[in-house]
């Protein structure tokens, strides 16, 4: 009963937000709310696909939005061994960010407060064997040890999905493979010593990985065609920030769907910013051609249908809970700010950003 409160009482809350945005700054002006005027946002280093907070931060995007309204950005970095960006959305210490949307499926159904607002990026996960293995795709996964960065990892989230299109069991009643984790630089190490029969890694150390032991890829996300037009890294919002200040949830987020449209149409000058800022270690050449590589567009519209999809085919894995009512977790999970589009192309030539509207098949 206490879960079925707070899933009804949430879903009010994020349609409350929702409304709200059109009014606050009369409510603000009049005294009626106390509009939140610092937004904190969080960043990390190190990670290749992290390039539009990067940009939104470095270009000045997310600054830029925020102080169309009177507000401005703070940036709170996840650090590698510290307080997992979970854990810092729980104590309050965050109010926005990005990061791989099915890895935090089960804990916004156990109650971390976040919903999402906008897809950002495509594909960034693949699957390899070694080169002399007889695994040649899913299909032939039945039986098998395959090694992930963690076991509530967006790289498990997907090869579940795919498994179950294939028919092999990835149910509790009825489990035919085997996941195991590892730390994400010990993967390629596990694959080639036969501790695992394939991994699932995250660019660029699954592409490293590829280059350096020769590995022969069985699946990639980007271009698979389950998942080519499904978003692996979104924007979320948590539900203090949607309730206390609902502007500046829309601001962040058009911003960083800016940055990534402007890491899709520049994305060598990207790679050189974050070499050039210690954001991200590595070759500019190589750097350059694995954003080239990703799909970078944004798009709320498909954001959405990839939350969707994934949730409802979760729950029928038994990863979220039959209890669970999923029409609730994803009006929830996924909601459409006021203000916000669809997304943005950017203009090289012009150095300007369009406006994408109406939803995307």
């Amino acid at each position: 009963m206490k879960k079925l409160l707070f899933i009804l009482g949430a879903a009010a809350m994020a349609v409350a937000a929702i409304s709200f945005t059109a009014c606050s700054k009369k409510n603000a002006a009049e005294g009626g709310s106390q509009a939140q005027k610092v937004v904190r946002i969080n960043f990390s280093t190190g990670s290749l696909c992290h390039a539009p907070v990067h940009v939104a931060m470095k270009l000045g995007l997310f600054d830029e939005e925020l102080a169309k309204i009177g507000q401005k950005a703070e940036y709170v970095q996840v650090v590698e061994g510290g307080a997992t960006l979970g854990e810092m959305i729980a104590s309050g210490k965050v109010d926005a960010g990005y990061g791989l949307y099915a890895t935090q499926l089960q804990a916004m159904e156990n109650g971390l407060p976040i919903s999402f607002t906008s897809g950002i990026h495509i594909g960034c996960t693949k699957y390899y064997v070694r080169a002399d293995s007889d695994i040649y795709s899913a299909a032939d996964l039945r039986g098998k040890k395959i090694g992930v960065p963690g076991l509530a990892d967006s790289a498990v989230m997907n090869l579940k999905r795919k498994l179950m299109d294939e028919g092999i069991g990835v149910t509790a009643d009825n489990n035919e493979v085997e996941f195991l984790a590892y730390a994400s630089s010990d993967l390629a190490i596990a694959l080639n010593n036969g501790a695992v029969d394939v991994i699932g890694a995250h660019d660029p150390i699954a592409t490293k990985g590829e280059l350096a032991y020769g590995f022969r890829k069985i699946l990639d996300t980007g271009i698979d065609e389950k998942f080519v037009k499904e978003y692996c890294c979104q924007q979320f919002v948590t539900h203090k920030l949607l309730r206390e200040n609902p502007e500046g949830a829309a601001a962040v987020t058009r911003a960083l769907q800016k940055a990534a449209a402007y890491v899709e149409a520049e994305p060598r000058a990207v790679a050189q910013l974050q070499i050039e800022n210690d954001l991200v270690a590595g070759d500019l050449d190589f750097n350059a051609a694995l954003l080239e590589e990703l799909n970078y567009q944004p798009s709320r519209s498909l954001g959405k249908k990839t939350f969707d999809a994934a949730a409802r085919q979760l729950q029928e894995a038994g990863i979220l809970k039959d209890s669970t009512d999923i029409e609730k977790f994803i009006e929830l999970g996924y909601i459409e700010l006021f203000g916000v589009p669809d997304g943005y192309i950017y203009d090289s030539a012009t150095k300007t950003y369009k406006e994408i509207n109406g939803s995307r098949g």
